[in-house]
């Protein structure tokens, strides 16, 4: 009898040794495992960080935007003009300028979003969602344009279209049709755009 008590105080403290070092065993798991988690917070902060300075880029002076506007034959290009602006470290800049051929009118533009998409923050959500709408006398729809999202509108009352475009995620181009019978004139004008100069 007493060798069996003597054996199973043996046991007990057996197991309580076992408990004891499996509880300094899970500690430092556990440790361990927040220590890792903060480094992981940390890496992540970091790299959001550098991601906010990747985004810092300066725009394209809008003096030379103006020289990327296209001349086309046949039309009489006008009213070239650009502006640059800062808000706190964004900056944007534009270009723009008038076409004219017979009676039909085209204006377009070219903004520099440098990064910051909430310069173009309606377009992104049109091209992200999908959206389209039609009714009887007009129809907005997303399109893709040499691989670049766009969005395409025309109003057969008006005879009034319109294309943007977006390329390399930050210069938004926007064309506008007035007396235009479809907007294949839109789609050509883009097509006349070095589109090198974007990259």
């Amino acid at each position: 009898m007493k060798k069996i008590l003597s054996l199973w105080v043996i046991f007990l403290l057996v197991f309580a040794i076992s408990c004891k070092q499996a509880a300094k065993k899970q500690q430092a798991q556990t440790e361990k495992a927040v220590s890792q988690t903060e480094t992981s917070a940390e890496e992540a902060q970091k790299t959001v960080s550098k991601s906010e300075e990747v985004k810092k880029i300066e725009a394209v002076d809008f003096k030379v935007l103006e020289e990327w506007l296209p001349d086309k034959d046949g039309w009489a290009k006008s009213n070239v003009k650009g502006q640059q602006f800062s808000y706190g470290e964004a900056q944007t800049s534009m270009a723009e300028a008038d076409y004219v051929s017979g009676s039909t009118r085209v204006h377009i533009q070219i903004l520099d979003s440098a990064g910051y998409n909430w310069t173009i923050g309606q377009f992104l959500t049109m091209v992200q969602t999908g959206f389209t709408f039609k009714d009887d006398n007009h129809y907005v729809k997303t399109v893709k344009i040499n691989n670049c999202p766009g969005v395409e509108e025309y109003n057969y009352q008006r005879k009034k279209g319109q294309l943007s475009v977006l390329i390399k995620d930050r210069f938004l181009i926007t064309m506008t049709a007035e007396n235009s019978a479809n907007n294949d004139i839109l789609y050509d004008f883009f097509n006349a755009f070095d589109l090198k100069r974007f990259e």
